[in-house]
């Protein structure tokens, strides 16, 4: 094996390990949403309005926050 092959083996291997360690959250996060979405399927819970609409204020948050910024930053090219 040549030093060009062992350098990539590791460096391929610090990477993953980076990464995983990186995408731990994300993907507990993914779990948990894919829990409260079956909650909010089966309706059998109480929390099941509470969770619709924390999927539905989630949603709606990140657009208006952009149009905001696209406001702010339009006036402030403006101005």
């Amino acid at each position: 094996m040549g030093v060009a092959t062992k350098a990539t083996k590791h460096a391929g291997g610090l990477y993953r390990k980076t990464f995983d360690a990186v995408l731990r959250p994300v993907r507990r996060i993914e779990s948990e949403a894919a829990h409260l979405h079956e909650v909010e399927q089966i309706g059998e819970s109480g929390e099941t309005p509470f969770v619709a609409m924390l999927g539905v204020f989630l949603f709606l948050v990140p657009i208006f926050a952009l149009m905001l910024g696209l406001a702010f930053a339009a006036y402030y090219l403006v101005a």
